[in-house]
């Protein structure tokens, strides 16, 4: 892709690179989240009315609670409680999607200044890190986490109108499925416009000034130089180069990998779209089918996917298949005995498992935290499978911590790499990762021990805001990160690798604090009223009585 030439800023401006995308992505976001509690200032005129400084008073009162993250709310708020939510059948995989989220948050705060982020540990006989290590290189890998999303994706995105079909409900799973394709990219597309139009404000007030001369000195970005917003003289040329990456952002024909200048991380969001809609069409296909021609037929669409190397369908396909076994087995039904069995001769009542009684995976049921279930076989059996998930969750992460560059040629992944990964396959390295990916989603499935790490609270608010996080952070690295890491390199000297990774410790506690910060009102915002304006227009669009 050809760069385009961008204007460049001297680079003794130093100061100015901290005053800028946070500041303005929260006064745009924070208007859309007013307090409960404000007055109404634009009400008639009389005696008792406000005066117009008590009005400012509580607007800017409004606006500084806006400003507070969600999870701090209750806490600055008068009489907000505490959130109190409960988990629905599937949480783990809200929390998964959560802690992936993350993981990539660090794979871009750290591929832009090294390639070590690429390669795994003995490549090319110079890679011995500690970070490069199986496993432990996930924690900085992002593209096995892309791969995770989409499995998320479609597994979550086919469990429910998978339900309705196995609970012979046609009607209202045809219904799900129309839903669903019209409210798809409406849901994918309207946070990422507005995102990617906040960059083109960031731009425009100077946020983007400092950072685009530290990307061209050449001493900073020494690992990936990835697409930065340019920088033109004219608006109208800005706003017009701005329409255009919309334009082919939302291009449903191009089966490419786009990554626009203005936030490049966008690039899965088209992905997410056409494989969406690949997905519904299955579904819709399959439908009327028995069980096992269902997936007789889908695996047969998985593998004729393999063949033609299109990874991303492959785990959208391989996320509905797994739904379906699951729901045959009713493994959301029916979660994991208590660790400690209890003794025949125990008095303490024993109780089914408790059904999800609701055909929406939105409909919060507790059934995680309240369940009761009976064991159907002794201690020895159950231990048995929970090691056996436990290790099956240990070998996807194995595999899917395959390097991104040549795993055929790195110690540890090179019989798995030319023994599995087909000859054909146009991106290689996505070959294992995707496999790695689809056994870390399914062991988490059968394991309510390795559920715990996804259904605490940190993990589901990770998973709630992750969407908005995902917009989010790529502008924040391009601005604030390549900003500050010059300043901090200087204090903190990178003659060492001690020095060095000190400087990335420092750089990524100032970035991610602000990320998390920025995505919580991005997702207050802009993300929930997308999802909530995407319900109205549908509702509106309707005929009556469908």
């Amino acid at each position: 892709m050809v760069e385009r030439h961008a204007r460049s800023t001297p680079g003794n401006e130093r100061t100015h690179a901290v005053e800028w995308l946070p500041a303005s992505l929260d006064k745009l976001n924070s208007l859309f989240t007013p307090s409960p509690n404000a007055p109404d200032c634009d009400s008639a005129p009389d005696d008792d009315d406000l005066s117009l400084e008590e009005c400012s008073m509580s607007s800017l009162k409004s606006l500084s609670i806006a400003l507070v993250p969600s999870f701090l709310r209750h806490w600055v708020e008068p009489g907000q409680p505490a959130p109190l939510e409960k988990l629905h059948s599937i949480a783990a995989l809200d929390g998964l999607r959560g802690w992936a989220c993350l993981l990539v948050f660090n794979f871009h705060f750290l591929f832009t200044y090294t390639d070590k982020t690429a390669v795994g540990w003995g490549f090319d006989n110079e890679n011995w890190g500690l970070h490069q290590l199986p496993i432990i290189h996930l924690l900085i890998s992002g593209h096995v986490m892309v791969t995770i999303f989409f499995v998320i994706s479609g597994y979550v995105l086919s469990y429910k109108p998978l339900k309705l079909l196995r609970n012979h409900s046609w009607e209202q799973a045809f219904h799900t499925l129309a839903s669903s394709t019209f409210r798809r990219g409406l849901r994918l597309y309207i946070p990422s416009i507005i995102g990617i139009f906040f960059v083109l404000i960031a731009v425009r007030l100077g946020c983007y000034d400092y950072s685009t001369w530290v990307r061209e000195e050449g001493h900073t970005i020494l690992g990936i130089d990835e697409q930065h917003p340019p920088i033109f003289e004219d608006f109208s040329v800005q706003f017009a180069d701005w329409y255009l990456t919309v334009v082919h952002l939302i291009d449903p024909w191009n089966w490419n990998l786009y990554y626009n200048f203005y936030n490049p991380q966008l690039w899965t969001i088209p992905v997410e779209f056409r494989c969406s809609v690949i997905l519904f069409l299955t579904i819709l296909t399959v439908s009327r089918f028995q069980v096992w021609i269902r997936l007789t037929l889908v695996s047969s669409l998985l593998w004729y996917c393999i063949r033609w190397g299109r990874w991303d369908v492959v785990l959208f396909l391989s996320g509905m298949l797994m739904a379906e076994i699951d729901l045959i087995h009713g493994i959301w039904e029916n979660t994991a005995p208590p660790p400690i069995p209890i003794p025949p001769d125990d008095n303490i009542p024993l109780h089914n498992g408790h059904n999800i009684n609701s055909s929406d995976i939105d409909d919060y049921t507790n059934d995680l935290e309240k369940a009761h279930h009976q064991p159907t076989q002794a201690s020895f059996p159950w231990t048995t499978r929970r090691t056996f998930w436990i290790a099956i969750f240990i070998i996807g992460l194995f595999i899917g911590s395959s390097p991104n560059s040549s795993p055929g040629k790195t110690p540890f992944f090179r019989t798995l790499a030319i023994t599995l990964t087909p000859k054909y396959y146009p991106e290689p390295h996505r070959f294992l990762q995707s496999l790695g990916a689809v056994i870390i989603v399914c062991s988490i499935n059968h394991s309510p021990d390795l559920q715990q790490l996804f259904t605490n609270s940190l993990a589901q608010y990770l998973g709630k805001i992750s969407y908005a996080f995902y917009i989010v952070h790529g502008p924040i690295l391009h601005s604030l990160g390549y900003s500050i890491m010059p300043t901090i390199w200087g204090y903190t000297g990178k003659a060492t690798d001690a020095q060095y990774c000190f400087g990335f410790l420092v750089g990524w506690c100032i970035c991610l604090p602000v990320s998390i910060w920025v995505a919580d009102m991005f997702w207050r915002g802009v993300d929930v009223p997308s999802v909530k304006f995407a319900r109205w227009v549908e509702r509106r669009l309707l005929v009556g009585g469908l």
